[in-house]
């Protein structure tokens, strides 16, 4: 749930883009026949780590088996080894590097006596947060320390992690002193050997899979690691004691062979490096998610979990210090561009106005977070480059949901955290939002909703009401669905819907609709999340002799939707609401498509620019995202939307004349007329209001045979 940075949000889009162009174009003197060749090569990549079947390390891996075959159109295939089923972690270290095995997540404890400056990792005490840490691996520091990896046959792209470690023991630590005279199990690591003996304590290395044993026959009293291990190895059963301490940290570095990776084509590479920094974000948000319910799972056991106080930490960063200092004689340039790093981070904080993003980044729906982002960037860069808000710079905190409600709720809770936030923008999902409300208005957060629907979002029932909207309101688009079908002749109207809030606001829109036109329903079929076999509801919905569908889905059940459709004898046409393009939607259905009628709901369209703003928006996007027609604009309600309140929110700003959050909301009622790129507001929000679109600003479109969203009603 970190905030995402820009280095991985690149790489994320430049994935993304993947599935909108080739994966490969053919060169233009090469024979067509060797051409056809290559395309039908299969390669086979072994992919070893030492993680658990049930970690976040090894989940992230599957994933990104799953993700580089799809993009490859099945020419990649990774089979992912956990446990260390191909030998220890300095065996398949040896194997990489000699081209054996392509890929591997070793842990950077590990590569210490390859690597020296990877002791950086190790470092205790060091960083405070996750995010400063973050910054620093994605940054520069991270790459100077891929880049020490080339010589010797390693080819690092990313990080990934276990996460911060903690001490274990059979006694409570508070300070240093309590670790004197204990034996503490450590990797092989001279700097955690060197942390250990500056608390008096003797360290001891001992194999990872064989420290449970160890600790269980008091070979050892202790040892360190994340709380994903301590629980997966059991080790919390064999010590009486959990000290969150933070300390350090434990990565994983993603590696392939240079051996292997260079030997493959550009297209090949390209994926396989792109897709590792990409899921990035998602392997540590794994990780994140599953620390509660390991703490749970510990106490549950009976063992004490005792958290360190500041002034405690403050004893163990006093021991310790003379360990970062020697570090400098092997890794200074990496540790004084941290210490600069970090020390600009922290100044310039003071001069900054940040809005946040919550929205997926990362999974099924992942082009509509990016496409928002996007449209915050553009307005956040222009207004920037105009002197800013208020004599400070606007700055945006993304941070990744994956459409998982308590992902969204945790965002939040951070959110309310930062000392100079104004608002957050909000992502697809009308779950998120919905669940978000109470701490928005217990925490007075400005929430901007580019995308989710759902009427209560708005109509949410608080005083003051903190949630302003640009984006399509459930109660306007059931009427505009059902008289779309009616003008197509269609009377015999079924609804497939998400069984979420986002679809019972759209059941209770378009059966009052309908009820208007004195007509009902003829069948209504739900849907779950993740639902990949529609079939009953499709079979139900024929009986019932339906001349239409009304579809209320998001891209990865719209897309089980529609391949089911064009098996059926009987496609019935379907006019969809508008989640199904925030994500990976048309390419996997354009074949589909060429027989299944999909029509769906937008609000804005950079195809036809309206006035010079839109022309100006088209112009930077294609310059900071290196695309070249209007139709590559992916998802664009996404980046209208965002663009557009942005821009209002830094009005607001002004008008109020500070960026306390209950002066902005009283001002963005009132900023009166705004000449937008989505529409000329006039004005955007009332008191009374907090919707800025209503019917007449939508449309119908569909996809043409490149992909690109088409509007065929406006």
């Amino acid at each position: 749930m970190e905030t995402i940075p820009k280095r991985i949000i690149a790489a994320c889009l430049a994935a993304a883009a993947i599935f909108f162009i080739s994966c490969e174009q053919k060169q233009e003197n090469e024979p067509a026949d060797s051409m056809d060749k290559q395309e039908q090569k299969i390669y086979e990549l072994k992919f070893g780590h030492d993680s658990h079947e049930a970690s976040a390390q090894h989940m992230a891996a599957l994933r990104f088996a799953d993700i580089v075959k799809y993009k490859s159109e099945g020419r990649i295939k990774v089979e992912v080894f956990p446990e260390q089923k191909l030998g220890t972690d300095q065996e398949m270290l040896e194997a990489i590097r000699s081209g054996q095995q392509a890929i591997g997540l070793p842990p950077t404890a590990k590569m210490t006596t390859l690597v020296p400056e990877m002791r950086y990792l190790d470092l205790p005490f060091l960083f405070q947060t996750r995010q400063d840490l973050y910054e620093m691996l994605d940054g520069e520091p991270g790459q100077m320390l891929l880049d020490r990896l080339k010589p010797y046959g390693l080819i690092g792209v990313a990080f990934w992690e276990s996460g911060f470690k903690q001490f274990t023991a059979n006694k409570e630590i508070h300070t240093p002193k309590d670790f004197q005279g204990l034996n503490i199990r450590v990797m092989k690591s001279q700097t955690i050997m060197e942390q250990f003996q500056a608390f008096g304590a003797n360290p001891i290395p001992v194999d990872f899979h064989q420290t449970y044993q160890a600790l269980k026959d008091g070979v050892v009293d202790g040892e360190e690691n994340p709380l994903g291990s301590i629980v997966t190895m059991k080790f919390h059963e064999v010590q009486s004691h959990i000290i969150i301490s933070n300390h350090a940290y434990l990565a994983q570095a993603f590696v392939f062979s240079r051996k292997v990776l260079e030997s493959l084509p550009l297209d090949i590479q390209e994926i396989l490096t792109s897709t590792a920094i990409e899921l990035t974000p998602f392997a540590r948000n794994e990780t994140i998610e599953r620390e509660a319910a390991f703490i749970q799972t510990i106490k549950d056991h009976g063992t004490q979990v005792y958290t360190l106080t500041p002034q405690e930490r403050t004893l163990f960063q006093e021991a310790t210090k003379p360990i970062v200092e020697r570090y400098g004689a092997i890794g200074a340039d990496i540790l004084d561009k941290t210490r600069e790093l970090l020390s600009k981070k922290y100044q310039t904080m003071q001069n900054e106005i940040i809005i946040g993003l919550n929205a997926d980044m990362v999974s099924g729906s992942a082009l509509s977070g990016l496409s928002i982002k996007r449209g915050m960037e553009l307005a956040v860069n222009e207004i920037n480059q105009q002197g800013g808000v208020l004599g400070k710079t606007l700055k945006i905190a993304a941070r990744n949901n994956s459409g998982i409600t308590p992902r969204g709720i945790a965002n939040f809770q951070y959110f309310s955290t930062l000392k100079n936030l104004v608002a957050v923008m909000g992502g697809i999902f009308s779950p998120i939002a919905i669940a978000g409300l109470p701490i928005i208005h217990r925490e007075k957060i400005l929430f901007l909703d580019p995308w989710s629907a759902a009427t209560i979002i708005v109509d949410n029932g608080y005083t003051p009401n903190y949630v302003f909207r640009v984006s399509v309101r459930d109660e306007y688009a059931g009427p505009f669905l059902v008289d779309q079908a009616l003008k197509k002749g269609y009377r015999r109207i079924a609804m497939l819907l998400v069984d979420d809030g986002w679809g019972h606001s759209n059941k209770k829109a378009i059966t009052d609709a309908l009820a208007e036109r004195k007509l009902k329903p003829v069948v209504v079929e739900w849907f779950n999340w993740g639902q990949k076999d529609m079939s009953l509801q499709l079979d139900r919905i024929e009986e019932a002799d339906a001349d239409v569908i009304l579809l209320v889905a998001g891209a990865p059940e719209g897309i089980s939707i529609v391949k089911s459709m064009a098996k059926r004898s009987k496609r019935l046409p379907i006019i969809s609401h508008w989640g199904i393009t925030g994500g990976y939607f048309w390419e996997h259905v354009n074949q589909e498509l060429e027989s299944v009628s999909l029509r769906f709901l937008q609000s804005f369209s950079f195809m036809n620019p309206k006035n010079e703003k839109t022309k100006q928006v088209i112009k930077k996007y294609f310059e900071d995202y290196h695309v070249d027609h209007p139709g590559k604009i992916f998802a664009p309600v996404g980046t209208a939307h965002a663009y557009d309140l942005v821009h209002m929110l830094a009005v607001a700003i002004e008008q109020a004349g500070s960026v306390d959050r209950a002066a902005v909301r009283d001002a963005l009622e009132r900023i009166g007329d705004y000449e937008g790129i989505v529409t000329d507001y006039s004005p955007p929000f009332t008191p009374q209001r907090h919707d800025a679109l209503d019917q007449s600003s939508y449309f119908l479109a569909e996809f043409n045979k490149q992909g690109h969203i088409i509007p065929v009603t406006k």
